[in-house]
């Protein structure tokens, strides 16, 4: 529902994801005067409604472990710091790790550490003293992070919405950005579905919309749209407590509880659950060949969820990136332009991070600045990719 009809404004945010809400608190707490987010349908409606949610504590890529440390605390301590939950409910995760990992996920767990949060280098022994039921045939090494867990995506948006408006955002539902206006050279706002609006400065955070909105003002950046299904099953009482969070690189899946016996799997192999698609074919059916692959490498490592309940699952959109890491920043070729997208799965869990590091760095943080550069929208243009293959291997979603 559109409240007001403004067509002057600071800052416009285009999407009203986790990312876009989290960006438009952080620039709200900055003041840094009228902000207007705008969104095409309605709060989380669109990646973030359909996110797992998971929240790790731990990624293979060296210049994102900050995210994910600055992050988690948010998680932690969502309602004192905004007022309302977020839903948030603390596992553990495990991570595991073949021969070909087992160097690279100490030097994560290391870096972490460094980050400050509790991460902890495991041998199988130790393992399997932590979760009995699991098999760890192939394993070489693994982490434990005792703080991760998950959050509600749609209660975690709310939240930071709510927080927002609080500080004077103005939130614009059911209204359409059609294109950016661009005037000398430099993007001077945005057009909608009901007329323009002018801002000196405008951040596109629109998710898997965000390549098409650019391409308006000229600007092709290489963005991916990716359905990903979720296989959802339901744990047989015998099975006991709920398991810990699980990111198998040796298998290539995840696999996290859920309230109510659940347990939401799906795939960390980039080769398989990523397929292709269009904005807006909508996010389909999760098939019976995905199921199978996935539910094979679960049963794995818990032979008791082999008699597990299937339920029906569901399937996202996620947007993907050459390197698999997130776009966010300026182009220094397009004052006024900023724009954090192509997270690749992992928008949710460093949402918050983001929102303060870009409010930062368009408020003047050479800090936050310096921080956000190694994942410039430019990189493609200097083929300058964050890496994230090792001997030919790939690792999707940890990156």
């Amino acid at each position: 529902m559109v409240c007001t009809m403004s067509d002057t404004a600071d800052v416009i945010i285009v999407g009203g994801g986790v990312i876009g809400v989290s960006i438009a608190y952080h620039l709200a707490r900055r003041q840094v005067g009228h902000i207007v987010l705008l969104e095409r349908d309605s709060l989380g409606c669109g990646s973030t409604g359909r996110s797992v949610a998971s929240i790790d504590g731990l990624t293979l890529q060296p210049r994102a472990a900050a995210l994910f440390a600055r992050s988690a605390s948010f998680f932690a301590h969502c309602d004192d710091l905004l007022g309302a939950p977020c839903g948030f409910v603390q596992t553990g995760s495990i991570v595991l790790a073949g021969p070909k990992q087992e160097e690279r996920l100490g030097a994560a767990v290391s870096r972490m550490q460094a980050a400050g949060l509790d991460v902890q280098s495991l041998n199988p022994d130790e393992l399997a003293a932590l979760e009995p039921r699991m098999v760890l045939n192939g394993v070489a090494s693994t982490s434990f992070t005792p703080g991760a867990g998950y959050a509600d995506p749609v209660l975690t948006t709310q939240a930071l919405a709510g927080a927002a408006r609080r500080l004077g955002v103005e939130i614009q539902q059911g209204r359409m950005v059609t294109g950016l206006r661009c005037e000398r050279d430099r993007v001077s706002g945005v057009e909608t579905a009901v007329g323009p609006i002018s801002a000196p400065i405008t951040i596109v955070a629109s998710g898997p919309w965000s390549g098409e909105l650019l391409q308006t003002a000229g600007i092709k950046l290489p963005l991916q749209p990716v359905r990903h299904p979720v296989v959802c099953l339901r744990r047989l009482p015998a099975f006991g407590p709920a398991h810990h969070s699980l990111l198998d690189l040796t298998t290539g899946i995840y696999g996290r509880a859920e309230t109510g016996g659940l347990t939401l799997l799906g795939s960390i192999n980039p080769d398989v659950g990523y397929d292709p698609i269009k904005v807006n074919d909508g996010a389909g059916y999760v098939h019976d060949d995905y199921i199978f692959w996935t539910m094979a490498r679960l049963v794995q490592r818990f032979p008791m969820l082999k008699s597990s309940e299937l339920l029906k699952g569901w399937a996202g959109i996620m947007t993907i990136t050459p390197d698999w890491q997130p776009v966010i920043g300026r182009w220094p070729n397009m004052p006024g332009l900023y724009c954090a997208a192509g997270f690749s799965g992992q928008g949710f869990q460093i949402s918050p991070a983001v929102g303060d590091l870009l409010s930062g760095s368009i408020t003047g943080s050479t800090l936050a600045s310096e921080f956000l550069a190694s994942f410039a929208p430019t990189r493609f243009d200097a083929k300058q990719l964050l890496r994230i293959n090792q001997e030919g291997e790939m690792y999707g979603l940890l990156g």
